[in-house]
């Protein structure tokens, strides 16, 4: 005779594989939900603009090259003078004479004595000033493209200034156009862009 079979014998194999299929079912689910995440973020990664990142502040105007910093003090000493005609001199230093406005300006002096709220350019003079007492930044560094560009605001988004650069901007800019800037998170007043062979490549009010 065989020996009799014992019932729990039989239900322990099956109890143990079923343990098992559970166990490799939970995870294999677990490598899914953490898989398919991984490669939507990827996914996103790859179509997403990267976001823009604060601009590095510079404020120390020896850091420039030679070429700039000649630039720039032609362009104080001229604004400086308090007489618009000055400001020939530095225009004059470029081989192509710098963007001033988005429109055909034959004589940029007389286009400042004509944009400038005291029909003398003084205005212009003073803004000139005040954009170089602010820090600066540097782009597209240790290429042909290199350029310093004033004010620094010009390549910050608005929302990132702390209280202190708020009201360093409100020394260049009015009330009114600091709260403009702030709705629209952008810096769309005068800036100066000197290349880093000291050529003046503008002097613009991205809201005219």
């Amino acid at each position: 005779m065989y020996p009799p079979i014992r019932r729990n014998a039989m239900i322990r194999p099956v109890h143990d594989l079923t343990l098992f299929l559970a166990a490799a079912f939970t995870l294999v689910y677990a490598l899914i939900l953490h898989t398919a995440p991984v490669k939507a973020e990827k996914m996103a990664d790859g179509k997403a603009t990267p976001p823009a990142q604060s601009a590095i502040i510079l404020r120390d105007p020896d850091i420039l090259p030679d070429s700039v910093q000649r630039m720039r003090r032609a362009m104080i000493v001229a604004a400086m003078t308090g007489e618009i005609e000055a400001m020939r001199m530095p225009v004059e230093m470029n081989e192509i004479p710098p963007i001033i406005s988005t429109e055909k300006t034959p004589d940029p002096i007389q286009h400042w004595k004509t944009i400038s709220g005291d029909g003398e350019g003084r205005e212009i003079l003073a803004i000139i000033v005040k954009l170089f007492r602010a820090g600066f930044v540097r782009e597209a560094p240790n290429t042909g493209d290199e350029m310093f560009v004033w004010p620094y605001f010009a390549k910050m988004p608005i929302a990132e200034l702390t209280p202190a650069q708020k009201v360093e901007l409100l020394t260049i800019v009015p009330p009114d156009r600091l709260k403009a800037m702030q709705a629209a998170n952008v810096y769309n007043y005068y800036r100066i862009g000197i290349a880093h062979d000291g050529t003046w490549h503008f002097f613009l009010d991205e809201d005219m």
